[in-house]
């Protein structure tokens, strides 16, 4: 499969960021740094020193080097969110940040893995849609790998606001024409 496909797909989709989780993929993290891209981890400050294998949010609008990076070693797609949002850097970063920390109902925190597609898949297909749109509202768009690539290799799963506005719905972004 080519990256090339997959990187034209999603720049033709007019992504900006790259959610990136780089516990698992550390090497696009690395690339957007040494090419001064702006980079913001998704966690509070007082996990800081966790924050090399955390969450962060990068710039890739207008980088297709960085897109090809993160597509060469992360062929899976497990460690990355490519979204779309009228949010700017910073608002973004905290409304992604504040959902990392989640209150358990004894009161305790815990950290929320959403910006795995693993856990993101099945989290936001089961919540009902009102709670989902809510999930989903910073973004104008998200796309992620499918979950199962060797079944569906040359589809991302597609979630963006309806024609009327008013809700999410999820489609399939191909990558490659139809036999």
């Amino acid at each position: 499969m080519s990256n090339a496909k997959r990187q034209h797909a999603l720049i033709n989709q007019s992504v900006q960021w790259l959610i990136l989780d780089a516990a698992a993929c550390p090497e696009p993290l690395w690339f957007a740094r040494g090419a001064g891209l702006d980079t913001l981890s998704l966690f509070r400050q007082q996990d800081e020193e966790l924050a090399d294998s955390g969450p962060w949010l990068i710039a890739v609008e207008g980088e297709p080097g960085a897109i090809d990076v993160c597509l060469q070693k992360d062929p899976l797609g497990h460690a990355s969110l490519w979204i779309a949002s009228s949010l700017g850097q910073k608002p973004l970063a905290d409304v992604l940040r504040s959902r990392v920390y989640a209150r358990l109902p004894g009161g305790e925190t815990t950290r929320f893995r959403w910006y795995d597609p693993r856990v993101l898949s099945p989290y936001v297909e089961d919540l009902p849609p009102l709670r989902r749109d809510e999930f989903l509202a910073p973004f104008d768009l998200l796309i992620h790998a499918d979950l199962n690539p060797y079944q569906h290799p040359y589809q991302y799963q597609f979630w963006q606001r309806n024609e009327a506005g008013d809700s999410f719905v999820r489609r399939h972004l191909s990558f490659m024409e139809e036999i």
